[in-house]
Protein backbone atom coordinates (compact mmCIF):
# COMPACT_ATOMS: atom_id res chain seq x y z
CA UNK A 1 0.00 0.00 0.00
CA UNK A 2 1.29 3.47 -0.88
CA UNK A 3 2.38 5.81 1.88
CA UNK A 4 1.38 9.44 2.22
CA UNK A 5 4.73 10.48 0.72
CA UNK A 6 4.28 8.23 -2.32
CA UNK A 7 0.83 9.51 -3.28
CA UNK A 8 1.95 13.15 -3.37
CA UNK A 9 0.78 14.54 -0.02
CA UNK A 10 3.74 16.96 -0.03
CA UNK A 11 3.27 19.32 -2.96
CA UNK A 12 4.48 22.73 -4.07
CA UNK A 13 1.67 24.44 -2.16
CA UNK A 14 3.16 23.17 1.08
CA UNK A 15 6.41 25.06 0.57
CA UNK A 16 4.47 28.21 1.36
CA UNK A 17 3.74 26.88 4.84
CA UNK A 18 7.44 26.10 5.32
CA UNK A 19 8.27 29.74 4.60
CA UNK A 20 5.69 31.01 7.10
CA UNK A 21 7.87 30.01 10.00
CA UNK A 22 6.42 28.78 13.29
CA UNK A 23 2.79 27.83 13.60
CA UNK A 24 0.30 30.01 15.46
CA UNK A 25 -0.24 27.26 18.02
CA UNK A 26 3.49 27.35 18.78
CA UNK A 27 3.85 31.09 19.40
CA UNK A 28 0.63 32.03 21.19
CA UNK A 29 0.66 32.10 24.99
CA UNK A 30 -1.90 29.76 26.55
CA UNK A 31 -2.98 30.28 30.15
CA UNK A 32 -4.20 27.32 32.23
CA UNK A 33 -7.85 27.35 33.31
CA UNK A 34 -8.64 28.92 36.66
CA UNK A 35 -9.90 26.41 39.23
CA UNK A 36 -11.47 28.90 41.62
CA UNK A 37 -14.74 28.45 43.48
CA UNK A 38 -17.64 29.20 41.18
CA UNK A 39 -21.00 30.88 41.63
CA UNK A 40 -23.78 32.03 39.34
CA UNK A 41 -22.40 35.56 39.17
CA UNK A 42 -19.24 34.15 37.58
CA UNK A 43 -21.29 32.45 34.87
CA UNK A 44 -23.27 35.61 34.13
CA UNK A 45 -20.07 37.66 33.98
CA UNK A 46 -18.51 35.12 31.59
CA UNK A 47 -21.56 35.17 29.29
CA UNK A 48 -21.56 38.97 29.14
CA UNK A 49 -17.87 38.97 28.28
CA UNK A 50 -18.36 36.27 25.63
CA UNK A 51 -21.13 38.31 24.02
CA UNK A 52 -18.45 40.94 23.35
CA UNK A 53 -16.09 38.38 21.84
CA UNK A 54 -13.89 37.65 24.88
CA UNK A 55 -14.52 34.05 25.92
CA UNK A 56 -11.74 33.39 28.45
CA UNK A 57 -13.92 33.78 31.58
CA UNK A 58 -16.72 31.59 30.21
CA UNK A 59 -14.33 28.87 29.09
CA UNK A 60 -12.76 28.81 32.57
CA UNK A 61 -16.24 27.92 33.85
CA UNK A 62 -16.66 25.27 31.13
CA UNK A 63 -13.31 23.64 31.92
CA UNK A 64 -14.43 23.34 35.54
CA UNK A 65 -17.91 21.93 35.06
CA UNK A 66 -16.86 19.41 32.39
CA UNK A 67 -15.01 17.56 35.15
CA UNK A 68 -18.40 16.67 36.63
CA UNK A 69 -18.85 12.92 35.92
CA UNK A 70 -22.41 13.31 34.62
CA UNK A 71 -21.47 16.13 32.25
CA UNK A 72 -18.22 14.47 31.25
CA UNK A 73 -19.88 11.15 30.38
CA UNK A 74 -22.69 12.86 28.45
CA UNK A 75 -20.05 14.63 26.33
CA UNK A 76 -17.86 11.53 25.92
CA UNK A 77 -20.85 9.41 24.87
CA UNK A 78 -21.59 11.75 21.98
CA UNK A 79 -17.91 11.87 21.02
CA UNK A 80 -17.72 8.06 20.91
CA UNK A 81 -20.62 7.91 18.46
CA UNK A 82 -18.57 10.06 16.08
CA UNK A 83 -15.09 8.61 16.53
CA UNK A 84 -16.31 4.98 16.66
CA UNK A 85 -19.12 5.34 14.12
CA UNK A 86 -17.22 3.70 11.25
CA UNK A 87 -16.53 6.84 9.21
CA UNK A 88 -15.60 6.01 5.60
CA UNK A 89 -14.38 7.77 2.50
CA UNK A 90 -16.00 6.42 -0.64
CA UNK A 91 -15.61 7.17 -4.33
CA UNK A 92 -18.21 5.63 -6.63
CA UNK A 93 -19.55 3.66 -3.66
CA UNK A 94 -16.12 2.08 -3.11
CA UNK A 95 -13.84 2.74 -0.15
CA UNK A 96 -10.47 4.32 -0.90
CA UNK A 97 -7.82 2.31 0.94
CA UNK A 98 -5.36 5.21 1.29
CA UNK A 99 -8.06 7.39 2.85
CA UNK A 100 -9.06 4.58 5.20
CA UNK A 101 -5.55 4.67 6.67
CA UNK A 102 -5.80 8.46 6.85
CA UNK A 103 -9.12 8.31 8.74
CA UNK A 104 -7.63 5.91 11.29
CA UNK A 105 -4.65 8.18 12.03
CA UNK A 106 -4.38 9.76 15.54
CA UNK A 107 -4.43 13.29 14.09
CA UNK A 108 -7.70 12.65 12.27
CA UNK A 109 -9.28 11.25 15.44
CA UNK A 110 -8.26 14.38 17.36
CA UNK A 111 -9.86 16.49 14.63
CA UNK A 112 -13.15 14.56 14.84
CA UNK A 113 -13.22 15.01 18.61
CA UNK A 114 -12.57 18.76 18.43
CA UNK A 115 -15.15 19.28 15.69
CA UNK A 116 -17.84 17.69 17.82
CA UNK A 117 -16.74 19.61 20.93
CA UNK A 118 -17.77 22.72 19.01
CA UNK A 119 -21.36 21.84 19.88
CA UNK A 120 -20.49 22.13 23.58
CA UNK A 121 -18.05 25.08 23.49
CA UNK A 122 -19.59 26.96 20.58
CA UNK A 123 -16.38 27.62 18.65
CA UNK A 124 -13.33 25.66 17.48
CA UNK A 125 -10.31 26.66 15.40
CA UNK A 126 -7.81 23.97 14.38
CA UNK A 127 -4.44 24.50 12.74
CA UNK A 128 -3.72 21.94 10.04
CA UNK A 129 -0.26 20.84 8.97
CA UNK A 130 0.70 18.98 5.79
CA UNK A 131 4.50 19.28 5.82
CA UNK A 132 5.38 16.15 7.77
CA UNK A 133 2.31 14.01 7.17
CA UNK A 134 -1.02 15.29 8.47
CA UNK A 135 -1.05 17.10 11.82
CA UNK A 136 -3.75 18.87 13.83
CA UNK A 137 -2.98 21.46 16.50
CA UNK A 138 -5.69 22.90 18.73
CA UNK A 139 -5.95 26.67 19.00
CA UNK A 140 -6.80 27.49 22.63
CA UNK A 141 -10.43 28.60 22.67
CA UNK A 142 -9.63 31.16 25.38
CA UNK A 143 -7.40 32.99 22.88
CA UNK A 144 -10.24 33.55 20.41
CA UNK A 145 -11.83 36.97 19.99
CA UNK A 146 -15.00 36.11 18.11
CA UNK A 147 -16.07 39.75 17.78
CA UNK A 148 -12.93 40.64 15.77
CA UNK A 149 -12.60 37.10 14.36
CA UNK A 150 -8.96 36.85 15.43
CA UNK A 151 -6.63 34.65 17.47
CA UNK A 152 -4.91 36.52 20.30
CA UNK A 153 -1.27 35.84 21.09
CA UNK A 154 -2.01 36.88 24.69
CA UNK A 155 -5.38 37.33 26.35
CA UNK A 156 -4.69 41.03 26.95
CA UNK A 157 -3.92 41.74 23.27
CA UNK A 158 -6.29 43.67 21.04
CA UNK A 159 -4.83 42.44 17.75
CA UNK A 160 -3.97 39.00 16.44
CA UNK A 161 -4.19 36.58 13.51
CA UNK A 162 -7.40 36.27 11.56
CA UNK A 163 -8.88 32.78 11.60
CA UNK A 164 -11.02 33.40 8.51
CA UNK A 165 -10.07 32.54 4.93
CA UNK A 166 -6.88 30.76 5.97
CA UNK A 167 -6.12 27.51 4.19
CA UNK A 168 -4.34 26.11 7.24
CA UNK A 169 -7.00 27.06 9.81
CA UNK A 170 -10.19 25.00 10.12
CA UNK A 171 -12.85 27.41 11.39
CA UNK A 172 -15.78 25.52 12.93
CA UNK A 173 -18.89 26.95 14.61
CA UNK A 174 -20.72 30.25 14.66
CA UNK A 175 -19.12 33.29 16.27
CA UNK A 176 -22.20 34.01 18.40
CA UNK A 177 -22.72 30.41 19.56
CA UNK A 178 -21.75 29.86 23.21
CA UNK A 179 -22.34 26.09 23.18
CA UNK A 180 -24.46 23.62 25.10
CA UNK A 181 -22.27 23.86 28.20
CA UNK A 182 -23.62 27.35 28.76
CA UNK A 183 -27.07 25.83 29.31
CA UNK A 184 -25.70 23.26 31.76
CA UNK A 185 -23.39 25.63 33.67
CA UNK A 186 -25.95 27.05 36.19
CA UNK A 187 -27.21 23.56 37.10
CA UNK A 188 -23.64 22.27 37.46
CA UNK A 189 -22.78 25.09 39.89
CA UNK A 190 -25.95 24.49 41.92
CA UNK A 191 -25.03 20.81 42.01
CA UNK A 192 -21.50 21.48 43.24
CA UNK A 193 -22.68 23.83 46.00
CA UNK A 194 -25.66 21.61 46.85
CA UNK A 195 -23.33 18.63 47.10
CA UNK A 196 -21.24 20.51 49.65
CA UNK A 197 -24.37 21.21 51.71
CA UNK A 198 -25.32 17.52 51.52
CA UNK A 199 -21.85 16.50 52.69
CA UNK A 200 -22.09 18.90 55.63
CA UNK A 201 -25.52 17.51 56.53
CA UNK A 202 -24.16 13.97 56.51
CA UNK A 203 -21.25 15.01 58.70
CA UNK A 204 -23.50 16.70 61.27
CA UNK A 205 -26.38 14.25 61.40
CA UNK A 206 -24.99 11.07 59.89
CA UNK A 207 -23.02 10.15 63.05
CA UNK A 208 -24.85 9.79 66.41
CA UNK A 209 -24.09 12.38 69.12
CA UNK A 210 -22.54 10.84 72.24
CA UNK A 211 -23.05 12.16 75.75
CA UNK A 212 -20.18 11.55 78.19
CA UNK A 213 -21.00 11.91 81.92
CA UNK A 214 -18.24 12.20 84.50
CA UNK A 215 -18.25 12.07 88.30
CA UNK A 216 -18.16 15.66 89.62
CA UNK A 217 -16.24 14.48 92.68
CA UNK A 218 -13.40 13.27 90.46
CA UNK A 219 -11.04 16.22 89.95
CA UNK A 220 -9.56 14.83 86.71
CA UNK A 221 -12.79 13.30 85.42
CA UNK A 222 -13.80 16.20 83.17
CA UNK A 223 -10.38 16.54 81.54
CA UNK A 224 -10.10 12.81 80.90
CA UNK A 225 -13.56 12.65 79.38
CA UNK A 226 -12.96 15.66 77.10
CA UNK A 227 -9.69 14.15 75.91
CA UNK A 228 -11.50 10.88 75.13
CA UNK A 229 -14.16 12.65 73.08
CA UNK A 230 -11.55 14.58 71.10
CA UNK A 231 -9.77 11.37 70.17
CA UNK A 232 -13.06 9.92 68.98
CA UNK A 233 -12.81 11.85 65.70
CA UNK A 234 -15.77 13.15 63.69
CA UNK A 235 -19.21 13.38 65.23
CA UNK A 236 -20.87 15.47 67.89
CA UNK A 237 -20.27 14.93 71.60
CA UNK A 238 -21.37 16.39 74.93
CA UNK A 239 -19.31 16.26 78.13
CA UNK A 240 -21.23 17.03 81.31
CA UNK A 241 -21.44 16.14 84.98
CA UNK A 242 -23.64 13.30 86.08
CA UNK A 243 -25.64 15.81 88.07
CA UNK A 244 -26.27 17.96 84.97
CA UNK A 245 -29.44 17.78 82.95
CA UNK A 246 -29.02 16.89 79.27
CA UNK A 247 -31.76 17.32 76.70
CA UNK A 248 -31.26 15.47 73.43
CA UNK A 249 -31.85 17.49 70.28
CA UNK A 250 -32.61 15.21 67.37
CA UNK A 251 -33.44 16.00 63.75
CA UNK A 252 -36.18 14.24 61.84
CA UNK A 253 -34.56 15.20 58.51
CA UNK A 254 -32.96 12.32 56.61
CA UNK A 255 -31.35 14.25 53.78
CA UNK A 256 -34.03 13.33 51.24
CA UNK A 257 -34.47 16.94 50.13
CA UNK A 258 -30.76 17.19 49.34
CA UNK A 259 -30.81 13.95 47.37
CA UNK A 260 -33.91 14.92 45.38
CA UNK A 261 -32.41 18.31 44.59
CA UNK A 262 -29.16 16.78 43.29
CA UNK A 263 -31.04 14.22 41.20
CA UNK A 264 -33.19 16.98 39.69
CA UNK A 265 -30.06 18.92 38.76
CA UNK A 266 -28.59 15.83 37.06
CA UNK A 267 -31.78 15.41 35.06
CA UNK A 268 -31.70 19.03 33.85
CA UNK A 269 -28.05 18.66 32.84
CA UNK A 270 -28.71 15.44 30.91
CA UNK A 271 -31.75 16.88 29.16
CA UNK A 272 -29.62 19.81 27.98
CA UNK A 273 -26.61 17.74 26.86
CA UNK A 274 -28.13 14.40 25.84
CA UNK A 275 -31.80 15.19 25.23
CA UNK A 276 -32.96 12.59 27.76
CA UNK A 277 -31.96 10.85 31.00
CA UNK A 278 -32.73 7.13 30.81
CA UNK A 279 -29.78 5.99 28.68
CA UNK A 280 -27.38 7.44 31.26
CA UNK A 281 -29.38 6.92 34.47
CA UNK A 282 -31.89 4.24 35.41
CA UNK A 283 -35.33 4.45 33.80
CA UNK A 284 -38.75 3.54 35.14
CA UNK A 285 -39.98 1.29 32.34
CA UNK A 286 -38.87 -0.44 29.18
CA UNK A 287 -41.31 1.53 27.02
CA UNK A 288 -40.03 4.88 28.28
CA UNK A 289 -36.46 3.64 27.90
CA UNK A 290 -37.08 2.79 24.24
CA UNK A 291 -38.53 6.26 23.60
CA UNK A 292 -35.48 7.86 25.19
CA UNK A 293 -33.19 5.56 23.19
CA UNK A 294 -34.85 6.78 19.98
CA UNK A 295 -34.27 10.37 21.09
CA UNK A 296 -30.58 9.85 21.74
CA UNK A 297 -30.26 7.96 18.45
CA UNK A 298 -31.58 11.04 16.62
CA UNK A 299 -29.04 13.21 18.45
CA UNK A 300 -26.17 10.88 17.52
CA UNK A 301 -27.29 10.91 13.88
CA UNK A 302 -27.39 14.71 13.93
CA UNK A 303 -23.86 14.81 15.41
CA UNK A 304 -22.53 12.60 12.62
CA UNK A 305 -24.20 14.78 9.98
CA UNK A 306 -22.65 17.86 11.60
CA UNK A 307 -19.16 16.35 11.45
CA UNK A 308 -19.60 15.15 7.85
CA UNK A 309 -20.65 18.67 6.81
CA UNK A 310 -17.40 20.11 8.13
CA UNK A 311 -15.28 17.35 6.59
CA UNK A 312 -16.86 17.48 3.14
CA UNK A 313 -17.20 21.25 2.80
CA UNK A 314 -14.10 22.51 4.61
CA UNK A 315 -11.49 19.76 4.92
CA UNK A 316 -12.05 17.99 1.58
CA UNK A 317 -11.06 20.98 -0.65
CA UNK A 318 -7.87 21.41 1.38
CA UNK A 319 -6.98 17.73 0.98
CA UNK A 320 -7.61 17.84 -2.76
CA UNK A 321 -5.22 20.77 -3.17
CA UNK A 322 -2.48 18.78 -1.51
CA UNK A 323 -2.69 15.64 -3.56
CA UNK A 324 -4.82 13.42 -1.37
CA UNK A 325 -6.64 10.75 -3.43
CA UNK A 326 -10.10 12.20 -2.84
CA UNK A 327 -11.26 12.63 -6.45
CA UNK A 328 -15.06 12.88 -6.48
CA UNK A 329 -15.44 11.04 -3.18
CA UNK A 330 -17.14 11.98 0.07
CA UNK A 331 -16.80 11.29 3.77
CA UNK A 332 -19.79 9.35 5.04
CA UNK A 333 -21.05 7.14 7.85
CA UNK A 334 -22.58 3.78 6.89
CA UNK A 335 -26.30 3.36 7.48
CA UNK A 336 -26.92 1.46 10.69
CA UNK A 337 -29.22 -1.56 10.73
CA UNK A 338 -31.55 -1.28 13.72
CA UNK A 339 -33.14 -4.72 13.25
CA UNK A 340 -32.23 -7.38 15.80
CA UNK A 341 -31.04 -10.84 14.74
CA UNK A 342 -34.38 -12.37 15.74
CA UNK A 343 -36.27 -9.85 13.59
CA UNK A 344 -34.00 -10.59 10.63
CA UNK A 345 -34.50 -14.34 11.10
CA UNK A 346 -38.29 -13.92 11.20
CA UNK A 347 -38.28 -11.90 7.98
CA UNK A 348 -35.94 -14.36 6.28
CA UNK A 349 -38.18 -17.27 7.32
CA UNK A 350 -41.21 -15.65 5.68
CA UNK A 351 -39.26 -14.83 2.53
CA UNK A 352 -37.89 -18.36 2.38
CA UNK A 353 -41.37 -19.87 2.77
CA UNK A 354 -43.24 -17.59 0.38
CA UNK A 355 -40.81 -17.24 -2.50
CA UNK A 356 -39.65 -19.74 -5.06
CA UNK A 357 -35.93 -18.95 -4.76
CA UNK A 358 -35.99 -18.58 -0.97
CA UNK A 359 -33.06 -17.25 1.06
CA UNK A 360 -29.52 -18.23 0.18
CA UNK A 361 -28.28 -21.00 2.45
CA UNK A 362 -25.03 -19.18 3.21
CA UNK A 363 -26.94 -16.22 4.63
CA UNK A 364 -28.32 -18.25 7.55
CA UNK A 365 -24.84 -19.18 8.71
CA UNK A 366 -23.40 -15.69 8.17
CA UNK A 367 -26.28 -13.94 9.97
CA UNK A 368 -26.39 -16.35 12.91
CA UNK A 369 -22.62 -16.60 13.21
CA UNK A 370 -22.80 -20.38 13.41
CA UNK A 371 -20.10 -22.46 11.69
CA UNK A 372 -21.02 -24.62 8.74
CA UNK A 373 -20.54 -28.35 9.29
CA UNK A 374 -17.79 -30.01 7.23
CA UNK A 375 -19.71 -33.25 6.86
CA UNK A 376 -23.27 -33.94 5.86
CA UNK A 377 -25.55 -34.54 8.80
CA UNK A 378 -27.34 -37.92 8.93
CA UNK A 379 -31.01 -37.28 9.63
CA UNK A 380 -32.57 -39.98 11.85
CA UNK A 381 -36.06 -39.45 10.36
CA UNK A 382 -34.83 -40.29 6.87
CA UNK A 383 -33.12 -43.50 8.07
CA UNK A 384 -36.24 -44.61 9.96
CA UNK A 385 -38.42 -43.99 6.94
CA UNK A 386 -36.10 -46.05 4.71
CA UNK A 387 -36.12 -48.95 7.16
CA UNK A 388 -39.92 -48.95 7.27
CA UNK A 389 -40.09 -49.01 3.46
CA UNK A 390 -37.78 -52.05 3.29
CA UNK A 391 -39.87 -54.15 5.68
CA UNK A 392 -42.54 -56.47 4.27
CA UNK A 393 -45.85 -54.83 4.93
CA UNK A 394 -48.73 -57.33 5.50
CA UNK A 395 -51.87 -57.06 3.40
CA UNK A 396 -54.58 -55.08 5.18
CA UNK A 397 -57.71 -56.97 6.28
CA UNK A 398 -60.59 -55.84 4.02
CA UNK A 399 -63.05 -56.24 6.93
CA UNK A 400 -61.24 -53.57 8.91
CA UNK A 401 -62.18 -50.01 8.31
CA UNK A 402 -59.54 -48.01 6.52
CA UNK A 403 -58.01 -45.38 8.73
CA UNK A 404 -56.68 -42.17 7.19
CA UNK A 405 -52.93 -42.39 6.75
CA UNK A 406 -50.89 -40.10 8.96
CA UNK A 407 -48.91 -37.49 7.08
CA UNK A 408 -45.26 -37.73 7.79
CA UNK A 409 -43.09 -34.59 7.61
CA UNK A 410 -39.87 -35.46 5.92
CA UNK A 411 -36.66 -33.63 6.70
CA UNK A 412 -36.22 -32.61 3.10
CA UNK A 413 -39.58 -30.81 3.24
CA UNK A 414 -38.33 -28.54 6.02
CA UNK A 415 -36.69 -25.24 5.25
CA UNK A 416 -33.17 -24.60 6.46
CA UNK A 417 -34.52 -22.13 9.02
CA UNK A 418 -36.91 -24.79 10.42
CA UNK A 419 -34.05 -27.28 10.62
CA UNK A 420 -31.97 -24.77 12.59
CA UNK A 421 -34.89 -23.93 14.91
CA UNK A 422 -35.55 -27.67 15.37
CA UNK A 423 -31.90 -28.15 16.30
CA UNK A 424 -31.87 -25.38 18.91
CA UNK A 425 -35.35 -25.75 20.36
CA UNK A 426 -35.62 -29.59 20.28
CA UNK A 427 -39.22 -29.10 19.20
CA UNK A 428 -41.02 -32.03 17.50
CA UNK A 429 -42.03 -31.38 13.94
Amino acid sequence: MKTKRQIGFRTASLKKQDSQGAKISQVMIVQPPKRDAMDISGVVSGIKSADKGKRAKLYDVFENIIKDPVIGEAVRKRIRQVTNGGLQFANDNKEVDEMTDFIKSPAFRIMLREILLTRFFGKTVLELGFVDGFTVDKIARKNLDTAKKIILKELSDETGWSYENDDFLLNVGEDDDLGLLMEAAPFAIFKRNGGSDYAEFCELWGIPILSALYDPEDENGREEMEATMEKRGAGGSVVASKNSEINSISSTANGAVHKEFLEWLDEQILIGLAGQTMTTKEGSSRAQGEVHADTVSDIFEDDREYVIEVLNHQLLPRLEKRGFPVGNGWFLYPQKDDLSLKEKMDIAEKVDANTEDGVDEDWWFEASGLPRSKKKKNNPSEETEQEEDDDDTPEPDPKEKKKPAKTKVKAKELSLFEKMMNFFDHAPQ
